[in-house]
């Protein structure tokens, strides 16, 4: 469409000069006039007349787009101006209340270091708790073992002196051996 807008205005063009140059050509031996004026004139109407007509859609087309494109970007930076002034808002607003800010800060890392502190107190207090609870079984345990050992040597000298006694006597002998067989009866 651009090419035939461009060949259309290229013949018109070429048209309307050589009509005039003709005209000028014609008039050069006579009184200038108003009335020589009016093929030029009528060329130059005709002339933009045929512009306005073929230019008219895409130049409305180009500056309604335009206009659109314009109206759209506006809009957008409104929006963005507003979120801007929000931002600042804001940030103006924690500026302000810094101080109560980082006395919220303070306290809690206060609360924090506190919690902890106890926490971790009371978890010291039970595992030494729980290693004296184990240290105290343990040395019950090795202690009863030691007593269980010192009984059953004791109890084997015991036997073996016995059984020494009782073999060296030999009364002693006849009377276990008749004990230990009327226990079988």
């Amino acid at each position: 469409m651009k090419a035939q807008a461009k060949y259309s205005f290229m013949f018109i063009a070429l048209a309307t000069l050589s009509t005039t140059t003709a005209m000028a050509a014609v008039g050069a031996h006579h009184e200038p006039s108003i009335k020589d004026l009016m093929y030029p004139a009528i060329n130059l109407a005709v002339l933009l007349g045929f512009v306005i007509w073929k230019f008219t859609t895409p130049l409305s087309e180009m500056f309604t787009k335009k206009a659109s494109d314009i109206q759209s970007l506006m809009n957008s930076a409104a929006e963005k101006n507003k979120d801007a002034e929000e931002k600042l808002k804001t940030l103006k607003d924690k500026m302000a209340n810094l101080g109560s800010e980082l006395n919220k800060i303070q306290k809690d890392y206060e609360s924090d270091v506190a919690t902890f502190t106890q926490t971790q107190a009371s978890e010291t207090q039970s595992t030494i708790e729980r290693t004296k609870r184990d240290f105290n079984s343990k040395l019950d345990g090795e202690k009863n073992e030691l007593v269980e050992k010192l009984n059953e040597e004791l109890i084997n000298s015991v036997i073996a002196k016995t059984q020494q006694t009782i073999s060296g006597n030999v009364d002693m002998k006849n009377r276990a051996t008749s004990k230990i067989v009327s226990e079988l009866r």
